[in-house]
C-alpha cells in the first residue's frame, strides 16, 4: 500500500466519523392561535347568516320564514312543544287524503329543546319561532369545525384554515339553506354527515394496524380506544343524520362503497382489515339505535319515510363488513391468491341480491329505485327549480363562483383529485384519501343531476380547496416563512426573513384568495350581485300580500274543526281518515300549500311535497287540472272527483291565486299534467325583440279567468289574428293579420289566412290580461278578498282569494231566444270596482236560469266575514223589461233558487 493511498483512506475515515449535521426544526404558530382564528371564522360566519339578513326575517313581532318547508317545520317545532311529542300524521294537508309525515324529527326536537332551554322551562309560541328561525344559522356556522378538520387531515393546518373560510363565506345553495329563517333540515344535513365522515375518517386511520378482533378479545382497549371513540362519535353523528333526512342512507352507502375498495386493497397488500369492519360496524349499530325509535312499520320499505328500510340497510351494512373481514381472514389462513378475494365479495353480493330479490322483492325494488336520484327530474317535476342539474341556468356560478365560469372552484377542485389519488396509491396510510375521493365522485355526480345537491357538496368543494392552497404553499414553503415570523416573534436574533420567500408565499394566499374568496363574497352572475357579502339577498321570506293574505283567510273563514297543532292518528291501512263535517279544502298551486295551512291554519289540497297536484292527461284530480280546465264545469269535475263522498264546495271551498300563478308558473301546470306549455302561450322573435302571444287556451283556463278577468264576463278586449307558415329552414314565422276587438272579424280574418294558404291561423293576444277570445261567467266563484300591491295597470292584485260555492238560481220566463243578462257592481275590500256580469238566452220553452255567486245583503255569522260584494242588488235585464234581484248570504251557499 502506497504512502498516498493510506494518507486518502485516513481522510475519508476522518470524514465518516463526523457527526451529521443538525436538521432544523421548523417551528410552528401554535394551535391556540390557530383555533383563535377558527373562532373569528365562526363569528364571521354566524354575521353572514344572522346579523345582515336580520332584519328581513324579524319584521315588528311577527317572524317571517324563508320559503315553505321552513313554514312547515316550524309548525311541526310547535307542535312538539305543545304535545311532548312530534307528530308523524298531518291529515290537515293533501285535503281529503292526509299525509304522513316524512320530514325527520331531528329539527322539530332540537328546536324544542332548545326552546324550553330559553324559555327557562315555559317557552311562548314567539319564542319558538324567534329560537327557529337562528336555529339553522348557527347550525351551519357550526359547518367551519368539522369542515377545518377534513381540511386539516388533508393537508395540514393552512388546507384547514382556508377550508374553513371557503365553508363560511360560500353562497347559492348552502348560504341560502343556512340563513336565519330557513328552518329547513338541510342545514342539518350537511353539518352531521360532514362530521359523520370526519369521524370516520380519524377512527380508520387511528385504527389501522391496532384495531383487530383480537385486540378486542385480549380486552387491551389502550391501543384502540382513540378508534372506538371516533367510530361511536362517527355512528352518532350518523344517526343524527338521519334523524335529519329520512334518505340519509345515502352515504351508509358512501362508506360501504369506500369499505369495499379499501378492504380490497388493504387484502392485496397482504394487510388485516379488521379495523374497517370494527370501526363501520360500532358506527352503524351506533346509528341503528338512533333512528330505531322513529321507525314506522306500517310505511314497509319506504326509502322517503322512516320505514323498515333504514334499520335494514344499517344491519346489513353491519353483516356486510364483518363479511369482508371473515373472508380476508379465511383466504389469509388458507394460504389462498389474494386475488380471490375480489372475486368473492363481487360473487357473494350478487348472490345476495339474487336471494333478497327473490325473498324480499319490496327491499331491492326501493333499493333500486334509489338510484333514481343520481338522475335528472323530467316532466313537471323538471319544473322544480333546485331540482334542475346545476348546469342550467347558471347554476355553477351561483353556488361556486369564479372570476369566469371556467375557474370556478368546481372545476378548479376538480384538480385535487388526481393528486390525492397519486397520494393513496403512494402511500398505505392515506385510506381516508379514499374515502374522500368516493365521497366526492358520489356528491359530484348528485349535484350535476339535480343542484339542491350543491349544498352538500360544497363541503367538498372546501377541503378541496383547503387542500390545493396547502400544496400551493408548499411549493412556496411557507412553513419556513411561518419558522421564521415565529422565531422572530420570540426575540430571536438571529433569525432573518427571506423576503422573496416572503413575497412568494404572500402571492400565493393572494392568489388563493382572488380565486375561491372573493368570487364567493362578491360575485355576480349577469350583473346580479350573488356573492355571500350581501347574504340578505339570499333570505326571500314570504312577502306581505301572501301573508296578510292567509291571515284574512285565518280569521274571517269557517273554523274547519281541526286543530293546526293537535296530533292525530294515522288510519289504518286502506282506511281513509275520519274528518268532520265541518272540514273543508282550499285549493291553490302546490308551492302554497304549506303557507295555507301553518299560516291560514285551512286545508290545502296539494302542497310542497308534490302532493294533490293531479294530472289534466290522466285526468287524475288536482291543482293542476283545476286550474288548466277550459270550463267551468270541467273544474267543477275536477273538485268533486277529490272525493267522491263530499260535497265539492267542501272539497275545495276556497281558491286563492296569485300573479305568478297566472304568468311565470303557468308553464308548470302544464308540464305537471303533461301538457306542452307552447299550446297556451309561446314566443317568437319580431324585429330583434322577443314578442309573447297568448292564445285561446290561456284565456279559457281557471287561473286566467279568475285572477285576471275576476270571474265576470269578458268581451274581446285586444284580439290580433297571426298566421304560421314554414320558414323553409325547419322552423315557423309567424305573421300578424289583423288586428280588431270585433270577433267575428278576427274569425273571418282567421279563414281569409287559411284560404290563402298558411298553414295555420288563429286568434291571440299580446297581453295576459286583455282577452282576445269572448269568456263566460263563472257561476260558482266570487272574490271575497285581494291582497294591497297592484300588479297590472287595471289595479289586479297580487294574490285573489275566492269562495267556491253553489250559488243562487236566478229564474224566469221570457220569449224563446229573448236574452237575459244580471249584472251587479262588485267593490272589493281594496276599492278596486268591476261589474260583476252573465248572460244567457231563454230555451225553446221560454225558460231561462242564471247562477250568481255574489250576495247582496252581506255577510251571515256562520259564513265568510267578506267586505268584498255588491254596493245594491243585482240589475237583470230580460229583453226590455228590467228587474232588481236581491239574493240572500244563505241562498248564495245552499244552493237556493230565486223565481222572476
Amino acid at each position: 500500500m502506497t504512502k498516498k493511498s493510506v494518507k486518502e483512506k485516513k481522510k475519508g475515515a476522518e470524514g465518516k466519523d463526523l457527526p451529521a449535521p443538525k436538521r432544523r426544526v421548523l417551528e410552528r404558530v401554535p394551535d391556540l392561535y390557530v383555533y383563535a382564528g377558527l373562532v373569528f371564522v365562526f363569528l364571521f360566519s354566524l354575521y353572514l347568516r344572522v346579523y345582515r339578513p336580520m332584519p328581513r326575517v324579524f319584521v315588528g313581532d311577527a317572524v317571517l320564514f324563508d320559503g315553505n318547508d321552513p313554514w312547515y317545520h316550524m309548525m311541526l317545532a310547535k307542535s312538539t312543544v305543545l304535545n311532548f311529542q312530534r307528530p308523524w300524521f298531518d291529515p290537515l294537508t293533501f285535503f281529503p287524503e292526509g299525509t304522513a309525515i316524512h320530514f325527520g324529527p331531528f329539527m322539530s326536537w332540537g328546536i324544542a329543546v332548545l326552546s324550553y332551554i330559553t324559555g327557562l322551562g315555559n317557552p311562548s309560541m314567539h319564542t319558538v319561532e324567534v329560537v327557529g328561525a337562528v336555529f339553522p344559522a348557527i347550525l351551519g356556522a357550526l359547518l367551519v369545525f368539522p369542515v377545518y378538520f377534513l381540511g386539516r387531515e388533508l393537508g395540514g393546518r393552512a388546507a384547514g384554515l382556508i377550508a374553513a373560510v371557503m365553508i363560511a363565506v360560500l353562497p347559492g345553495q348552502l348560504l341560502s339553506r343556512s340563513v336565519i329563517g330557513f328552518t329547513d333540515h338541510h342545514v342539518a344535513e350537511v353539518l352531521f354527515s360532514a362530521t359523520a365522515i370526519l369521524f370516520f375518517i380519524l377512527a380508520v386511520r387511528s385504527g389501522s394496524g391496532k384495531l383487530t378482533f383480537a385486540t378486542l378479545r385480549g380486552r387491551d382497549l389502550a391501543e384502540v380506544k382513540r378508534p372506538l371513540l371516533y367510530a361511536i362519535l362517527a355512528g352518532l353523528f350518523l344517526g343524527l343524520y338521519i334523524d335529519s333526512w329520512a334518505a340519509g342512507h345515502v352515504f351508509v352507502g358512501f362508506i360501504l362503497a369506500f369499505v369495499a375498495i379499501q378492504s380490497t386493497v388493504d387484502h392485496l397488500r397482504g394487510r388485516n382489515v379488521d379495523h374497517l369492519a370494527i370501526v363501520t360496524a360500532i358506527a352503524f349499530l351506533i346509528a341503528l339505535i338512533l333512528v330505531l325509535p322513529f321507525v314506522r312499520v306500517q310505511n314497509g320499505f319506504s326509502p322517503v319515510y322512516y320505514s323498515l328500510f333504514q334499520p335494514v340497510i344499517l344491519i346489513m351494512g353491519i353483516l356486510f363488513v364483518l363479511f369482508l373481514s371473515f373472508v380476508s381472514t379465511e383466504l389469509g389462513k388458507r394460504r389462498m391468491e389474494r386475488r380471490y378475494f375480489p372475486l368473492v365479495i363481487i360473487g357473494s353480493i350478487a348472490v345476495v341480491f339474487v336471494v333478497l330479490a327473490v325473498a324480499v322483492p319490496q327491499f331491492t325494488g326501493t333499493l333500486m329505485s334509489g338510484l333514481k336520484i343520481f338522475q335528472p327530474y323530467t316532466g313537471g317535476a323538471a319544473t322544480i327549480s333546485e331540482a334542475s342539474t346545476i348546469l342550467e341556468r347558471y347554476g355553477v356560478q351561483r353556488n361556486f363562483p369564479g372570476l369566469i365560469s371556467i375557474l370556478s372552484p368546481m372545476w378548479l377542485t376538480l384538480l385535487a383529485l388526481p393528486l390525492l389519488l397519486r397520494r393513496y396509491l403512494r402511500d398505505e396510510g392515506r385510506s381516508g384519501d379514499m374515502l374522500i375521493l368516493v365521497w366526492t365522485v358520489m356528491m359530484l355526480s348528485l349535484t350535476l343531476a339535480q343542484n339542491r345537491f350543491a349544498y352538500y357538496y360544497a363541503v367538498n368543494v372546501a377541503f378541496l380547496t383547503g387542500y390545493l392552497g396547502s400544496v400551493l404553499l408548499e411549493k412556496t414553503r411557507f412553513s419556513e416563512v411561518e419558522c421564521a415570523i415565529v422565531r422572530m416573534a420570540r426575540g430571536s436574533s438571529k433569525e432573518e426573513l427571506d423576503r422573496n420567500r416572503l413575497l412568494m408565499n404572500a402571492g400565493a394566499v393572494v392568489i388563493v384568495a382572488a380565486l375561491f374568496v372573493y368570487p364567493a363574497m362578491f360575485g355576480a352572475v349577469q350583473g346580479v350581485s350573488i356573492g355571500s357579502f350581501q347574504s340578505e339577498r339570499h333570505v326571500n321570506p314570504i312577502g306581505s300580500d301572501w301573508y296578510d293574505s292567509l291571515v284574512w283567510l285565518r280569521e274571517n273563514t269557517p273554523y274547519p274543526g281541526m286543530d293546526l297543532y293537535a296530533i292525530y292518528e294515522r288510519p289504518p291501512a286502506g282506511e281513509r281518515f275520519a274528518y268532520p263535517d265541518s272540514a273543508y279544502g282550499t285549493i291553490s298551486w302546490w308551492d302554497y300549500g304549506h303557507w295555507i295551512e301553518t299560516i291560514g291554519h285551512r286545508l290545502p289540497n296539494s302542497n310542497p311535497f308534490q302532493q294533490g297536484i293531479g294530472n289534466r292527461e290522466t285526468e287524475r284530480p288536482g291543482s293542476s287540472p283545476f286550474f288548466l280546465a277550459q270550463t267551468e264545469a270541467e273544474a267543477e269535475a275536477v273538485l268533486a272527483a277529490l272525493d267522491v263522498d263530499m260535497s265539492p264546495y267542501s272539497n275545495a271551498r276556497y281558491v286563492v291565486t296569485d300573479v305568478e300563478m297566472a304568468m311565470g308558473k303557468f308553464h308548470a301546470m302544464a308540464a305537471w299534467s303533461n301538457i306542452y306549455p307552447g299550446e297556451f302561450q309561446f314566443s317568437y322573435w319580431q324585429d330583434g325583440q322577443p314578442i309573447t302571444i297568448y292564445r285561446t287556451p290561456y284565456f279559457r283556463s281557471m287561473v286566467a279567468r279568475l285572477h285576471f278577468f275576476d270571474g265576470t264576463e269578458a268581451e274581446v278586449q285586444e284580439g290580433w289574428t297571426v298566421a304560421f307558415r314554414s320558414d323553409g329552414a325547419g322552423g315557423i314565422s309567424v305573421e300578424p293579420q289583423k288586428r280588431s276587438r270585433d270577433y267575428q272579424e278576427l274569425l273571418d280574418s282567421v279563414d281569409e289566412s287559411l284560404q290563402r294558404g298558411y298553414a295555420a291561423a288563429e286568434v291571440v293576444s299580446q297581453s295576459p290580461i286583455m282577452t282576445s277570445v269572448p269568456l263566460e261567467a263563472l257561476s260558482h266563484y266570487r272574490l271575497v278578498y285581494e291582497s294591497q300591491s297592484s300588479v297590472t295597470t287595471s289595479g289586479q292584485k297580487y294574490v285573489k282569494i275566492f269562495e267556491h260555492v253553489p250559488g243562487a238560481t236566478i229564474s224566469g220566463e221570457a220569449s224563446p231566444g229573448t236574452e237575459a243578462v244580471i249584472s251587479v257592481p262588485i267593490t272589493t275590500n281594496r276599492g278596486r270596482s268591476f261589474v260583476y256580469k252573465q248572460s244567457t238566452v231563454a230555451d225553446s220553452d221560454g225558460e231561462f236560469s242564471l247562477v250568481v255567486p255574489y250576495s247582496t245583503e252581506g255577510p251571515e255569522d256562520w259564513s265568510t266575514n267578506f267586505e268584498t260584494g255588491p254596493a245594491g242588488p243585482y240589475t237583470l235585464q230580460v229583453g226590455a223589461v228590467r228587474y232588481d234581484v236581491r239574493v240572500p248570504e244563505g241562498a248564495v251557499i245552499v244552493g237556493s233558487s230565486i223565481e222572476i
